[in-house]
């Protein structure tokens, strides 16, 4: 039983929003057989006949929409839920139509029996069923102006009033809602979609590519050999890692040499200014390329620029490359 259970509940089993629906059918269909069960033991209510059938008949058809779920499985509840709150409207409405046509026009048991036509339609909307959500409200706005024909009352034109707003605004409510909701699906969908491409690309998983950005975005020699961070990748993706680090290493040491070849008279940290600085990048992007402050680079370059004896106004990337041109 417990299994079964479990089986039932898992998320991982359904989607987001079926697993939604699932614990709004599971909230709403005990508390709505109890309600109705005490209206047929007497325990409050109008006890004449015609509502007492149509609280039977709402018990009866929450059993059987609880029953076609645990034989369908919760990733049919989204046919289940709608048939069982339309069911549930057509039932509701009945009964203000029998209630009307026999003279019992209690203003608060009739503000009541409205009231519930609602809340189907506000079940309806958390449980992001906009269709179904428009069919129980206009079943509920002609029910209401029928009684009121009927009658000739003024109560049930001002019931009318206010709960057709409400139920129209809630069901606006959740047209939008579902449209936001498919969209942001839709964008998450095309974000997994691409980590998978990237994942594809570079023959590696999740746990690695993730590691492989912690690594580079680290800022301190502690995180970069982190033995729990470097054990999370293959042995094959290490050895790439590290013939792109050696390439890397390679293609900066040769920039470094001819870079010394023509100013011999540079440090090696203002060397790699001058080369990063060669390639268009700006104060801060260099700060980060080579770990330290801006403070510090700017510092270095004002060094460089004394050293080649730039004048103020020179700029110190156009003169790196027309010297190197």
């Amino acid at each position: 039983m417990i299994k079964c259970l479990h089986e039932y509940l898992d998320r991982s089993k359904v989607g987001r929003l079926d697993y939604l629906r699932q614990l709004i059918f599971l909230t709403f269909t005990p508390l709505a057989t109890i309600l109705f069960s005490l209206h047929l033991l007497g325990g409050y209510g109008l006890n004449v006949r015609p509502a007492l059938a149509c609280s039977a008949c709402y018990v009866a058809a929450t059993v059987a929409a609880f029953c076609l779920y645990l034989w369908m499985g919760p990733k049919k509840l989204k046919l289940i839920l709608p048939a069982y709150l339309i069911a549930s409207t057509i039932i509701q409405c009945v009964r203000l139509l029998i209630l009307a046509g026999m003279g019992q026009i209690d203003p608060m048991l009739t503000t009541i029996n409205v009231a519930v036509c609602y809340i189907i339609v506000f079940v309806g909307c958390m449980a992001m069923l906009p269709r179904t959500l428009m069919a129980c409200t206009v079943i509920n706005i002609f029910t209401v102006a029928t009684c009121r024909i009927v009658t000739h009352e003024q109560m049930y034109g001002q019931l009318l009033t206010v709960f057709g707003i409400l139920m129209i605004a809630t069901t606006i409510f959740c047209f939008v809602s579902r449209k936001l909701l498919r969209e942001e699906h839709t964008e998450l969908l095309d974000y997994a979609s691409t980590v998978d491409q990237i994942l594809h690309v570079f023959n590696m998983n999740k746990t690695e590519l993730l590691t492989i950005l912690q690594l580079s975005k680290a800022n301190d020699a502690q995180t970069i050999y982190d033995d729990e961070l470097i054990g999370r990748l293959s042995p094959k993706t290490l050895r790439n890692f590290l013939h792109v680090a050696t390439q890397i290493e390679r293609m900066q040491t040769s920039q470094r040499e001819v870079t010394q070849e023509r100013f011999p008279m540079l440090s090696p940290a203002e060397l790699d200014v001058c080369r990063l600085g060669e390639q268009g990048l700006t104060l801060k992007q260099i700060a980060e390329a080579l770990g330290k402050s801006t403070s510090n680079v700017s510092t270095v370059r004002g060094n460089i620029r004394k050293k080649l004896g730039l004048l103020p106004n020179d700029d110190l990337c156009n003169f790196l490359k027309s010297f190197n041109g």
